[in-house]
């Protein structure tokens, strides 16, 4: 799929005349100053792709709009011809075609990957970092995941509430061992799908813990743990917990330990791509990529490295950066947003 043009009011810092831009089918760079709305920008794309603000919805609202509401709208074209649109006030109303639908619902119409700054701790950050990219590719081709990842967080909240009362949590166990042991198994199964699609012998990746069965492991650390988690008083077990190893099979380390920061990039941007393919294969639509201020800490070699690679793949990318980042390259799409 790809962007064929969008429509921008009273979102974010774009309270002016209507932001209205067309879109190359390649690649596309959003350029400006840092404060200028790049990544705002890139975030009207994200709802319109099924994934929903960055942060609370009425914080993207200009301050500006004497209506208190935002609109955006895009019209996609590829394997489908698609408007989708966007009402925003206290809450998002989604439509595809002139009807209404649901974030979950827009995504299998017009799938994205998006990777923000904060999420170059892919490698070397927090296992969330690594959850979060395997829990984006599990919420495209399972539909009703989001939801009960949803749902376990509640869930979780609540039995971490008892802990820190002092409480057994022991009325928890049932929904928490099941809906938990769910997801555990879900992200398994669709890491061990995209692990299919690296090229063999370039990094290994594998979900830790290792289990065979999510609700089974859940039930028998649930006896283990019962003692330990009223004394800690907080949740010492669960899917939220999960990690991902990502090893290095040239030499067999982690690759946060023998990798540099460029290297950890260009793996970064290969994970992107692979996951992308993964899509095209399953949802039998071509990904849509937003890329936030990737190239940043690309020397010379690396970027030009980076553009072969998405263009190779064919799909549509957006990128933004503060100065265009393949200086040898002369044609894109795209827009240079004016300094505020």
């Amino acid at each position: 799929m790809r962007i064929d043009k969008t429509i921008i009011r009273n979102f974010r810092n774009f309270s002016g005349p209507d932001l209205r831009t067309n879109w190359d089918p390649g690649i596309n760079l959003i350029l400006g100053k840092n404060g200028t709305g790049k990544t705002n920008l890139l975030e009207a794309l994200s709802i319109l792709t099924g994934w929903g603000a960055f942060t609370k919805t009425s914080s993207v609202i200009s301050w500006h709009s004497t209506n208190h509401r935002a609109y955006i709208a895009a019209h996609f074209s590829g394997e489908e011809s698609l408007t989708a649109s966007a009402e925003i006030s206290s809450r998002i109303s989604l439509r595809l075609n002139d009807k209404s639908l649901s974030f979950t619902e827009l995504r299998l119409y017009v799938p994205s990957i998006i990777f923000l700054t904060g999420n170059l701790s892919l490698i070397d950050g927090s296992p969330s970092s690594r959850r979060l990219f395997v829990d984006r590719l599990c919420a495209l081709f399972v539909p009703p995941f989001a939801k009960r990842l949803a749902d376990f967080r509640n869930v979780l909240r609540v039995r971490s509430s008892f802990l820190r009362q002092g409480k057994s949590p022991a009325s928890t166990d049932i929904i928490f061992c099941r809906l938990g042991g769910w997801i555990m198994d879900i992200r398994r199964e669709v890491l061990s799908q995209f692990v299919r699609m690296i090229t063999p012998g370039k990094i290994s990746l594998e979900f830790l813990p290792a289990v065979k069965s999510g609700e089974e492991y859940l039930r028998e650390m649930s006896a283990i743990n019962a003692r330990r988690e009223l004394y800690a008083h907080r949740v010492l077990f669960g899917p939220n917990y999960d990690d991902v190893s990502i090893t290095v099979n040239e030499n067999g380390r982690s690759a946060s330990e023998s990798l540099s920061r460029g290297q950890k990039r260009r793996l970064i941007l290969y994970m992107i791509i692979t996951a992308g393919k993964l899509i095209s294969e399953r949802l039998k639509k071509n990904p849509i990529l937003l890329l936030d201020d990737f190239t940043a800490e690309l020397d010379s070699d690396g970027r030009e490295w980076a553009y072969h690679e998405l263009m190779k793949t064919g799909w549509q990318i957006f990128i933004t950066a503060p100065e265009k980042p393949f200086a040898s390259r002369k044609k894109f799409g795209g827009l240079t947003l004016p300094a505020v």
